[in-house]
Order: C-alpha cells, then sequence, then structure tokens
C-alpha cells in the first residue's frame, strides 16, 4: 500500500473511533448484564436500597456498575443537573458522596411520604470508620417514558452520624 492509501486508511479509523461513544470505545462492560432499572412496582424506599446496595458493591459486576446503576435511577430533572453518566460517575465520586462508593454498612429511616414526594435518610459507614448521613429526596414521575416510577431527585449530606438514633 502506498503512504497515501495508508494514511487515509489511518484517517478513517481514526474518525470512526472518535465517533463511538466514550463507554463503547473500550469497555469492560460484559454482554447481557443486566443492571436494576426504574419499575413502577418500586417503592422509594425499594429504590433507596437498590441505589444504596449497588454502591456498596461499585464495581459488580464490572467498574463503576453502582453508580451507573444510581443514576439510572435519577429522575430526568437530576440527570439534567447531573449527566451525562461520566461527568457523574466524578460527582459521586468525589467530596461530599465519595463515602457512598464501597460503604461497609447501611441504616435506613423510615420514608416520609408528601404526596408525590417521598424523603429518606442513609447512615453509611466507609471502611475506615467514617459515618455520613444522606438525604434522598424522591418523586413518583408523573409522565413520560418513567411514568409512575419512584426516582431520585436530589441526596445531599446532612451530617456526619449526628443524627438521633430514633431517626434510624
Amino acid at each position: 500500500m502506498n503512504r497515501y492509501k495508508t494514511a487515509g486508511l489511518a484517517l478513517v479509523l481514526l474518525a470512526w473511533t472518535l465517533s463511538l461513544p466514550s463507554s463503547a470505545a473500550i469497555s469492560d462492560k460484559p454482554e447481557g448484564v443486566a443492571l436494576p432499572q426504574p419499575s413502577a412496582e418500586l417503592a422509594p424506599q425499594d429504590v433507596v436500597r437498590i441505589v444504596i446496595d449497588a454502591l456498596s458493591n461499585n464495581d459488580e459486576p464490572y467498574a463503576d456498575a453502582g453508580i451507573e446503576t444510581t443514576f439510572s435511577f435519577a429522575s430526568p430533572a437530576n440527570k439534567v443537573n447531573t449527566g451525562p453518566l461520566d461527568r457523574f460517575v466524578q460527582m459521586v465520586k468525589g467530596p461530599p458522596y465519595g463515602i457512598m462508593v464501597d460503604h461497609v454498612s447501611s441504616e435506613f429511616s423510615e420514608v416520609v411520604l408528601m404526596d408525590n414526594k417521598a424523603y429518606q435518610m442513609v447512615q453509611l459507614t466507609a471502611p475506615d470508620g467514617r459515618a455520613e448521613v444522606f438525604a434522598f429526596r424522591l418523586s413518583k414521575q408523573q409522565d413520560g417514558e418513567f411514568k409512575d416510577m419512584w426516582m431520585t431527585d436530589a441526596v445531599w449530606p446532612v451530617a456526619t452520624a449526628t443524627v438521633p438514633e430514633q431517626a434510624f
């Protein structure tokens, strides 16, 4: 092959590679793996537990699968503010949310329901023993592809394990 054809082929391959989504270029995601997804059958506390359980084993069944699960349960409005997934992964791994990834234990408060909103606190303990409390706000989606499904609108740190034990 002459050098012009080789250079042309290299440019075509480079353009094709750059056109792939970043997660498709090189992926550790096994084919056929199904992560938990939103469903109208799930109650707000089910959604929070799925998210917390996924984050406790973030890299199972592949790297950042727990964070990907968490993102799939984020409401469309939440995703506008926190997405795309690559940006969401960095946000969750950084402060103040980093403790959520691979935490070693969790305790859940009762769910508080108000119309189509739900609130739940979760105390998480990191491998180093540090504990943090996070509040989850969920909403029942009123229309669109997620109609009647509970999804996470926001999560924020409440305290460093200073919430009274009777709250859990």
